[in-house]
């Protein structure tokens, strides 16, 4: 199982900045993220900012991330 405390960082509830994985700019919570690591010789780089969707669909997958979404399991709340 992952750990999503290593992987996953909120840092800002509504900012206007442009996502890195999905390159669009929009005002929505901010991320600091990291991909897993799966190989021990490379350590992936740390993505900032990310937008709460693709966060959500990083660690949980195209199906069922909008309920987690709703439930902001990530968010530490």
């Amino acid at each position: 199982m992952i750990k999503r405390g290593n992987l996953v960082e909120l840092l800002n509830e509504a900012e206007y900045s442009t996502c890195k994985i999905c390159r669009k700019t929009k005002t929505q919570a901010i991320y600091k993220f990291r991909f897993a690591q799966y190989v021990t010789d490379h350590i992936p780089e740390i993505l900032n900012p990310v937008c709460r969707k693709c966060v959500y669909k990083e660690v949980f997958g195209n199906k069922g991330y909008t309920k987690k979404m709703k439930e902001r399991v990530l968010d530490g709340k």
